[in-house]
């Protein structure tokens, strides 16, 4: 569906050479919901521009539905660009006009007759849940209602892809989880490919199929979000995915150090539960069959957009052959072990 070729984009910034896209090649299928994940400077922007053709690349091919966009002239590509929706994390909608009249816009720019474009704006804003506001104006809604009018009239030309700029960064979590369920629900019914941006590990993990992580123009790491997860490669891709799992908090951090201190001889493992697995009783199943006490420090359930994970902090007590013991037969179960070491 979507097709990078060894993109690069190079920018000039007083007289000098920046590359902010380097040397990029991605595929990305049809129906899927794709995250592109970095921090601030990594690149991830200026990819999803070249993606709506706002800018063009230095080297390399970008191909859309088989269609290559790099050699287009500035029309063809405007009409290009009308199968392609985005969705941005300000809103960026016309204060001076209606919820109605603002999904109405990208249809009046296609030269789509009244009544048509006005019955496609009503049905868009019931499946974003905002019928009874069709005669508000955008200094009436809340953020997320704003972000859901800029849904709609992002789906207003019928987009086969959908470009999402930081569309939850603006939303608290409550709000955020909405529109990604929202999100979901539109990647389901009529199947547009989602490309979403983001900062945030946990919009990744809650929504997306696949995932790439970039780092200074560079894609890093890539791959189905449940893999990424559960094996991650780089450091930076640790460091995402530990701020989203919390496990590193000031607080737990606190609360090993007090428990090493009252239970110095007790070894600390972290379990990594998925799917099915989440809700066996594997810590009551170890303790019998090893004969010693397990502590539960912490744990939490999340999930990626297909399948639970859950994490456990747990502290095993006895002598260093239970704990060896308990180590061992903790391995034999389909979950993930790691020995957290003393800091």
């Amino acid at each position: 569906m979507i097709t990078l070729k060894n993109v690069t984009k190079t920018f000039i910034n007083n007289k000098e050479l920046f590359e902010a896209v380097k040397d990029t090649s991605i595929e990305i299928e049809k129906g899927e919901i794709y995250g592109i994940v970095g921090y601030s400077g990594a690149g991830k922007s200026t990819l999803l521009r070249l993606l709506n053709g706002l800018e063009r690349p230095s080297s390399g091919k970008i191909l859309i539905d088989s269609k290559e966009l790099t050699p287009l002239s500035q029309r063809e590509l405007r009409k290009e660009r009308q199968s392609i929706g985005m969705i941005f994390q300000h809103f960026n909608l016309l204060w001076s006009r209606t919820v109605l009249e603002n999904v109405c816009f990208p249809l009046e720019l296609a030269g789509v007759n009244k009544e048509e474009r006005v019955e496609r704006a009503r049905e868009l804003i019931a499946l974003v849940g905002l019928a009874d506001k069709e005669k508000a104006y955008p200094s009436q809604l809340s953020g997320g209602e704003k972000q859901r009018v800029g849904i709609a009239r992002a789906l207003a030309n019928e987009p086969k892809v959908l470009l999402c700029d930081e569309a939850t960064s603006a939303l608290d979590p409550q709000t955020t989880d909405e529109v990604l369920e929202l999100l979901s629900k539109i990647n389901r019914e009529l199947n547009v490919t989602i490309v979403l941006i983001t900062h945030e590990m946990e919009v990744v993990r809650k929504i997306c199929d696949r995932v790439a992580v970039m780092n200074k123009g560079v894609i890093v790491e890539e791959g189905p979000v449940l893999q990424v997860f559960k094996q991650p490669q780089e450091d930076i891709t640790k460091r995402f995915i530990k701020q989203d799992r919390e496990v590193d908090s000031k607080e737990t951090r606190q609360a090993l150090k007090g428990l090493k201190k009252a239970y110095p001889e007790g070894q600390i493992l972290q379990l990594l539960f998925q799917g099915d697995n989440v809700g066996a009783p594997v810590i009551t199943q170890v303790s019998r069959q090893c004969d010693c006490d397990i502590n539960i420090i912490q744990g939490s359930i999340q999930s990626t957009h297909n399948t639970p994970m859950g994490t456990l902090i747990v502290q095993v007590l006895g002598n260093k052959e239970t704990q060896q013991k308990a180590l061992e037969q903790f391995k034999t179960y389909p979950i993930e072990v790691e020995v957290v070491e003393d800091e």
